[in-house]
């Protein structure tokens, strides 16, 4: 016996989910049902789930970063002595 759940969702959002869902070949209702399989299974949120610590935030917002071309420059650039 299956039941029916409901919430409630910004309309953007849903709309946009719907999207990445086609994109991945799935219904909203199909990844809903894997997101609820996959929960029980890890026995909580099956990824992970953060609040940055402000120091984390700050450096996020910052305009004092490197921009690497690619991933094998910015190990090059960490590999520096």
């Amino acid at each position: 016996m299956t039941n029916q759940v409901h919430f409630r969702i910004d309309e953007e959002d849903k709309e946009k989910f719907r999207i990445v869902m086609q994109r991945v070949g799935l219904e909203p209702n199909e990844a809903y049902r894997i997101f609820v399989k996959r929960a029980i299974e890890v026995g909580g949120i099956p990824f992970e789930v953060s609040d940055p610590s402000s120091q984390l935030e700050e450096a996020i917002k910052s305009q004092d970063y490197i921009e690497f071309e690619d991933g094998e420059e910015g190990l090059d650039w960490l590999n520096e002595e």
